[in-house]
């Protein structure tokens, strides 16, 4: 109960007395708060040094019916700062703007980012689709600072990397 005081207490001075949308705050508070509780300690602090490790930390996508988009944030030591599910889309198609990657990992003061994108059909070899979003995250990465370490395919039979491939 410290969250909704904290909240109505900021709702109030700002002269919002509205019960809904304090209701709203709260709840809003209280999702981010589970989420950050939902991190696995295990991963935070530990170098991502290769795909293969990478791909150890997030082989458990090869198991799930539908595309999801990880980014991990890394500081300069490549050590985990923080990881997100980014989108999680259909069968075959996921929606995914580069920006939504790179806002969270601004906020989390990271140095670089690792994509890791499951293949529910389970090929692990990248789609157009995937090499299109790959080449717009350097991109963007090379504007922001904020470089984009590799981008890695789980599938049924194991992982590619884009870097390793030279794709980038």
């Amino acid at each position: 109960m410290k969250i909704f005081r904290t909240i109505k207490y900021k709702y109030e001075i700002r002269g919002h007395r509205d019960r809904e949308e304090l209701k709203m705050a709260y709840l809003k508070e209280l999702k981010v708060t589970f989420r950050r509780r939902q991190v696995d300690d295990d991963l935070l602090n530990k170098p991502a040094q290769s795909p293969e490790q990478v791909y150890a930390l997030f082989k458990h996508l090869q198991d799930e019916p539908k595309l999801k988009v990880v980014g991990l944030h890394l500081n300069s030591q490549l050590e985990i700062l923080s990881y997100e599910t980014a989108a999680i889309g259909g069968a075959k198609t996921v929606v995914l703007e580069p920006v939504e990657l790179y806002r969270n990992a601004i906020l989390a003061g990271a140095s670089s980012l690792i994509v890791v994108e499951n293949h529910p059909w389970g090929d692990c070899k990248p789609t157009m689709d995937d090499l299109v979003l790959a080449e717009r995250l350097v991109a963007i990465g090379t504007l922001l600072g904020v470089a984009l370490q590799d981008f890695i395919v789980v599938g049924d039979e194991g992982y590619c990397s884009l870097r390793e491939d030279g794709r980038f």
